[in-house]
């Protein structure tokens, strides 16, 4: 093969490859085929991986009505009954938490997406105590009143401590551990490409364990360990719905030898007490993991039931009071780079259309005809003529523009599996799937019995990128009914928040659109109005029904005609006309570089309109008055702590105080790596308690610059790096 034939080719096959990916996917996406089903046997679910990782084959399970269950030892499969499909009943709102002795029934709650669906955080507290994950300890804080406030009690995490629950007397501690597992065995081997020899097939020495440990708090001082169950699998996320605890766990699969698979399992100390069915679908993945959802009761510290889905690997998840959405990302076709061409030259087939065939004297391209097509290997596109391989290129440069005007197509989609939950009972409900990716939980929402979802698509094309956002509604049985597509094109989702039958979004890449889009009427989502400033916001949140508040990064033009990042911005949107909403306030906090954990945990933002009261966390950032770092170094001056603000639609945002944890004392660079940067926020009574890695403060809500208490916690918080490491 010449150089110029070479370079002949390398177009031809990057078109070839632009027009299969557009030939994949349509913009909008069908459920796709095949319904549940449920592995009857180990050795079933091994064959299925090792046949359907990554191609487009099917996996048929017996449905004889077996389970996981445990023999010496050893996973082995025993009789149970498959659940029927069937929608759950709708759970009752949660009622509020009530105070603990001596406590306060004024205080805060963990801020949530859903009510009556509580969230998991690494701290809560009842109106008196407060329990808190710092570093690997778990302590509880004897925090009401403030003046006496002290550490009741102090237990040690041996494995990773991530988050808790409280609900009465009763606290559940999530933590993530591993088990040691062989790294060989018999037969596991593979053939060096290399050396032609059979080598050891490459094992994890260890598996992730997640451990729930339910906590008897009736008397904080002296907290007991009730139930320490042991589940296989990643923690990823859990939900208390009354006193219904459903955890999700996940489990990645390595199909480097099927045998050594094995499904998760629920354990108390040695003793496996749930097997879970383990159910899959005619849908190939290019990886799989094992999703395991648990459920339990705080009261009784009792396992309920477990189900285990052999599905792709995400995390993002979604509940509502009766139902729990699992999804993950779906990568649909792959697109050969300019440097692997040459490697897949000798086997590349390129279709010949009748205009090639018309510049070869084989055929009309004029004659209105059928498309006459033909496969040739790279070595006969050489043989022809300099005539022939220029209509052959400048037929797939048309076909390709032809395509992609007709049809912009997701490479990646996201499959949404729906669950229901009820009084600790797990049924699954159906599959869905939509084009482009969600950025948080914020982008799912049910309502009226449908799911809405925002998305933003990204498609790549020989012209380079397009990205555009999209709105679909989704039934009960998770299929299409509607949908609203290419929004803001070229810019992507940044804040969604859904409120009855509105949603608000915001998109971002030089400005900040803000959107009002009415979902009425399901099938017909549409946008009714859209606000246009500099800026954007990461997290938005309902004030009342017809004001937003919304915190992000403000921004600005620079120099060079591009667009800057500048300090905190905090936004308050008025939609009560909504073809034309407006920004009737805002407030700008430090320069370039300021941060908070607001921006990407929505737990650290804390609001009660009742009380006036909006608390944001923040690493700020002052540009002017620099200082020298130890190595000679210029960094701005650095404040942590917490801006207390006061809100409403009359007066916009008034500040009330600020609470100081520490300054110019860590790194500039990462947030997170200062043990003074403040991480959440709570109220108890007229006290607010502000949170960082190293401490507890307590300001009174009437004097909020004044603090009357310092509570030095233990275990060195979650600091990623030292003070003064990163200069």
């Amino acid at each position: 093969m010449t150089r110029s034939t070479l370079y002949l080719l390398v177009p031809v096959l990057l078109i070839i490859a632009a027009i299969v990916t557009s030939g994949c996917v349509g913009s909008a996406v069908a459920p796709a085929a095949g319904d549940i089903k449920k592995f009857s046997s180990a050795d079933e679910i091994r064959d299925y991986i090792k046949n359907n990782t990554a191609i487009a084959a099917e996996g048929e399970g017996d449905g004889d009505g077996e389970s996981w269950g445990i023999t010496d030892g050893v996973r082995t499969m025993v009789p149970t009954a498959v659940p029927q499909i069937a929608m759950a009943e709708s759970a009752a709102k949660g009622a509020a938490v009530p105070a603990a002795i001596g406590g306060s029934t004024d205080h805060s709650a963990t801020n949530v997406q859903v009510l009556g669906v509580d969230e998991p955080d690494f701290v809560k507290n009842d109106g008196r105590y407060i329990y808190i994950i710092s570093g690997t300890t778990l302590a509880i804080v004897d925090a009401y009143p403030a003046a006496s406030a002290s550490i009741v009690s102090k237990i040690t995490i041996e494995d990773t401590p991530k988050d808790l629950f409280i609900d009465g007397d009763r606290l559940v501690l999530f933590s993530v551990g591993t088990e040691d597992t062989d790294t060989t065995s018999a037969g596991d081997s593979a053939v060096s490409a290399s050396q032609g020899k059979e080598m050891p097939y490459y094992h994890p020495s260890t598996t992730p364990v997640t451990h729930a440990v339910f906590y008897d708090i009736s008397s904080p001082a002296h907290p007991k360990v009730l139930k320490d169950y042991t589940i296989d699998g990643d923690y990823i996320d859990a939900r208390l719905i009354d006193s219904s605890l459903y955890l999700v766990t996940r489990e990645q699969i390595y199909p480097y030898n099927p045998d050594r698979i094995v499904a998760p399992q629920v354990h108390e100390g040695t003793k496996t007490i749930l097997a879970p069915d383990v159910y899959y679908f005619d849908n190939p993945e290019r990886e799989y993991a094992f999703t395991t959802i648990s459920s339990y009761d705080t009261g009784s510290a009792g396992e309920k039931e477990a189900r285990t889905y052999l599905v792709g690997s995400g995390n993002i998840l979604y509940v509502s009071e009766d139902a729990m959405y699992i999804t993950y990302q779906k990568y649909h076709n792959i697109v050969y780079p300019v440097w692997a061409v040459p490697a897949i030259v000798p086997v590349v087939q390129i279709s010949i259309t009748q205009a090639a065939g018309a510049a070869s004297g084989t055929g009309s391209a004029a004659d209105g005809g059928a498309e006459v097509s033909s496969l040739i290997q790279g070595e006969d596109f050489n043989q022809m003529s300099e005539t022939e391989k220029q209509a052959v290129i400048a037929d797939m440069k048309n076909k390709e523009q032809e395509v992609n005007r007709k049809q912009e197509i997701d490479q990646t989609t996201t499959v949404i599996h729906k669950i229901a939950i009820s009084g600790g009972t797990i049924t699954y409900i159906a599959r869905g799937e939509v084009p482009g990716t969600l950025k948080d939980q914020f982008a799912m929402d049910e309502h009226d019995g449908n799911l809405r979802v925002a998305t933003t698509s990204s498609v790549w094309t020989s012209r380079g990128q397009y990205e555009y956002n999209n709105v679909f509604v989704l039934d009960g049985k998770m299929a299409t009914i509607g949908s609203l597509t290419h929004i803001a094109e070229q810019e992507q989702i940044y804040a969604t928040r859904f409120i009855g039958d509105r949603l608000y979004m915001v998109t971002y890449k030089r400005v900040d659109p803000f959107f009002v889009i009415d979902l009425s009427t399901p099938t017909s989502p549409k946008i009714l109005g859209k606000l246009k400033i500099p800026g954007y916001s990461d997290y938005l949140h309902p004030y009342d029904a017809t004001h937003i508040i919304g915190i992000g990064k403000e921004t600005g033009t620079n120099d060079w005609g591009g667009v800057s990042t500048k300090g905190l911005k905090l936004a308050l949107f008025d939609v009560s006309d909504v073809e034309h909403p407006t920004q009737i306030d805002k407030v700008e906090i430090g320069d370039s570089g300021t941060d908070s954990a607001a921006l990407t945990d929505h737990k650290a933002f804390l609001f009660d309109r009742e009380k006036n009261l909006l608390v944001i966390p923040a690493r700020v950032v002052k540009n002017e008055a620099a200082v020298t770092g130890k190595y000679g170094a210029i960094q701005p001056n650095i404040w942590y702590g917490a801006y207390v603000f006061g809100v409403t639609p009359e007066t916009g945002f008034t500040l009330r105080g600020m609470v100081q944890h520490g300054t110019d004392n860590s790194s500039y660079y990462w947030y997170g790596s200062s043990q003074d940067e403040v991480k959440r926020s709570l109220y108890i009574g007229d006290t607010l308690y502000t949170i960082s890695s190293a401490k507890i403060l307590a300001n009174p809500l009437d004097q909020i610059n004044r603090t009357v208490l310092t509570i030095p916690l233990p275990g060195g918080g979650d600091v990623l790096y030292p003070p003064g490491m990163v200069e």
